[in-house]
């Protein structure tokens, strides 16, 4: 019986040989490597540092789709044109963001989540930085100086 390291090394071999046509290429990167990279991509809270290896190994999957080593000095721009698609991932996990949010403030089962969200922590915060947040991170990206505007955008929906 073969080990579960042997099958998968085997799937990626039958993928490297057989598998010349691009476009199937990237439908199994989406199909067996995002799936499990987006599992609860919703929740995460995304720093500069995390959202650069994020476009990272998004980069690094299209160079491997593509045979390209790290010596050929490659700019990404051309990857890019050469699987002819633009960056997605980071799009998709704000878009998976930003409907979480939707679902959470619309839900009537989700009273916990909405008072953690709109809710305020009596107390003093601690020194330093402030940290980044989820919901600063859709605020940011949406333009949306003030939560509850957000909220209330996307309660109007």
């Amino acid at each position: 019986m073969k080990s579960l390291y042997n099958e998968e090394s085997d799937k990626v071999a039958f993928c490297r040989q057989h598998c010349s046509i691009l476009e199937l290429r990237q439908r199994m990167v989406k199909c067996y490597v995002w799936s499990v990279l987006l599992y609860s991509a919703e929740v995460w809270t995304l720093k500069v540092s995390i959202m650069n290896k994020i476009e990272a190994f998004e980069m690094w999957v299209h160079r491997r789709m593509l045979n390209i080593p790290w010596i050929a000095r490659t700019t990404n721009e051309k990857v890019l044109r050469s699987v002819n698609k633009d960056r997605e991932l980071l799009k998709t996990v704000k878009h998976l963001k930003m409907s979480y949010l939707g679902h959470i403030v619309s839900g009537s089962r989700y009273k916990i989540l909405q008072l953690i969200l709109k809710g305020k922590i009596e107390g003093r915060r601690d020194v330093g930085r402030k940290q980044v947040s989820w919901l600063k991170n859709i605020r940011e990206w949406t333009q949306i100086p003030n939560a509850e505007q957000l909220f209330h955008i996307v309660e109007d929906r």
